[in-house]
């Protein structure tokens, strides 16, 4: 197997073990010697996923004390993505015409009495959030 194919079956594996344990935000997740040893890897394969996963702020580690599950609104994906990907006008007015319909969908589902930034749903608030900032 080689360096890619391994790094995306850990992320996977790693996911499927979130989702099966009902890992949520702020949790602890199993050590790495566990995942080692669970997803049949070396320990240093598994170091490298979680150290990407950090970078994006999908995980934190607390040295002495294990990874915890970040939570979703410091992610960093979308930024890193954003810094890389969305560079024309046309892509801008793309991102607009999403907030658009963010902001339809929420003024139908409440009879315009919220926006989105006061609705419940915390990730559309985020992608919406995100995404204003690339427009703005």
């Amino acid at each position: 197997m080689n360096n890619k194919s391994r790094f995306e079956y850990i992320l996977i594996e790693l996911e499927k073990i979130i989702r099966e344990n009902n890992i949520k935000p702020g949790d602890r997740l199993p050590s790495e010697r566990y995942l080692k040893d669970k997803l049949n890897v070396s320990r240093q394969s598994v170091r490298e996923a979680l150290r990407a996963l950090e970078m994006l702020g999908v995980v934190h580690v607390r040295i002495g004390e294990g990874t915890y599950l970040a939570d979703f609104k410091d992610h960093r994906l979308f930024d890193i993505i954003g810094q890389f990907l969305i560079k024309t006008d046309e892509q801008r007015e793309e991102l607009k015409e999403i907030n658009r319909v963010f902001e339809d969908y929420v003024k139908r589902e409440y009879h315009g009495d919220k926006n989105v930034q006061e609705q419940d749903n915390k990730i559309l608030r985020a992608i919406y959030t995100i995404i204003k900032k690339y427009t703005d």
